[in-house]
């Protein structure tokens, strides 16, 4: 399971004006926010959502289950892993949607429930950059 995050037209219409006054920096800019900041709080929101059973056993919220992936303009965050045989795997992340196993009978959506929480941080922070960048430049 993974999820990706890229940057909306839409959610930055806000943005557009202060986009304008520094085109030759703005995608640096939004990539230093999406790939430190953006990474770091979005895994964390959806570790906070990871369930924990009460089996006697290593829980991925206890753990690192998740690696990134850095993208122009976004990032994907993927659930380590992949069969839950496999030592080392948290094999009830990679199919939390569907409530596939034994011991996950209901659909659980923490990867987009964690994005979904960190959207509006993330644009918040975009913003702040670039209002930064103009305060330093002016």
């Amino acid at each position: 399971m993974s999820i990706r995050y890229d940057l909306d037209y839409q959610e930055v219409e806000k943005l557009e004006e202060k986009f304008r006054k520094v085109p030759d920096n703005v995608e640096n800019i939004i990539n230093q926010v999406l790939h430190n900041e953006g990474i770091k709080r979005t895994t964390a929101a959806i570790t906070k959502e990871l369930p924990v059973s009460n089996r006697t056993k290593k829980h991925a919220k206890y753990s690192k289950w998740s690696k990134s992936e850095k993208h122009n303009l976004g990032f994907t965050v993927k659930t380590k892993g992949g069969a839950a045989k496999n030592p080392g795997s948290f094999g009830y992340l990679v199919f939390p949607n569907e409530g596939r196993g034994p011991h996950n009978p209901l659909e659980q959506r923490f990867m987009e429930e964690g994005l979904e929480k960190t959207t509006p941080e993330i644009i918040e922070l975009i913003s702040e950059r670039i209002d930064n960048f103009l305060e330093e430049e002016f």
